[in-house]
């Protein structure tokens, strides 16, 4: 699994690529969200357009530091989620949970 890390304004874009799942690449996402945590800053926008598959517990690592963005008054944003992370999402009823938008300029412009 391969990160990005930008800077868009007040927002961090994390332009993530590959397969979150069980293992090393949910814990680099695990250790990716953390240093974005402690680095503090606006809202997190995660690019999900280039994740070929994301696990349980890919899933689960979102919906932890969902609730600790939430804690410092920050949002945990997806966008570009494809249609089975959208049905995934659906299906565990967290699609509620986590504001998503289609694309970055969609996020931009209503978080903004």
């Amino acid at each position: 699994m391969i990160v990005e890390k930008r800077r868009i304004g007040e927002f961090v874009l994390l332009s993530v690529e590959g397969v979150i799942k069980l293992g090393e690449s949910a814990q680099f996402l695990a250790q990716t969200l953390e240093r974005v945590l402690a680095e503090g800053g606006g809202h997190v926008l995660v690019d999900l357009a280039k994740i070929n598959y994301i696990d349980s517990t890919g899933i689960g690592e979102l919906v932890g530091y969902l609730g600790r963005f939430r804690d410092l008054d920050r949002k945990l944003i997806l966008v570009n989620p494809s249609e089975r992370i959208r049905r995934l999402l659906h299906v565990a009823q967290l699609d509620t949970l986590f504001p998503t938008f289609e694309s970055l300029e969609a996020a931009l412009a209503a978080e903004s």
